[in-house]
């Protein structure tokens, strides 16, 4: 959850608590391993102004060699086991590709290669 999000939360949790508002709790779900994407990205095909997916997008099977076989996004998704690492490290080489971690934005090219 980004931190505007969970500020705007906070504003709205504190205003009605300070002024006896009937919110008394906020929970906040987060849901491990469920992208947008994953979720609804392919929505874009009935609704072309979501920001979703158009299956042009891909991933290197390997980001460090050039000619690594390029893995299309599909919506033919099925179970992967086993499961990509959740560690620290697992993570920042699926979003950066490697261990450096300058580029800016992540180029979110390692998924395929863990």
């Amino acid at each position: 959850m980004s931190t505007d999000v969970f500020f705007i939360f906070f504003l709205l949790f504190n205003s009605f608590r300070c002024h006896g508002g009937p919110i008394k709790t906020v929970v906040v779900l987060v849901m491990e391993n469920r992208s947008f994407d994953h979720m609804l990205g392919l929505m874009k095909k009935i609704n072309p102004d979501i920001n979703g997916v158009d299956g042009t997008e891909w991933n290197p099977l390997s980001t460090t060699d050039p000619t690594s076989q390029k893995l299309f996004f599909k919506n033919q998704a099925q179970f992967v086991d086993p499961d990509p690492g959740h560690s620290f490290q697992a993570i920042r080489e699926q979003i950066f590709g490697s261990n450096n971690t300058s580029a800016d934005p992540p180029p979110m090219n390692g998924f395929a290669q863990c």
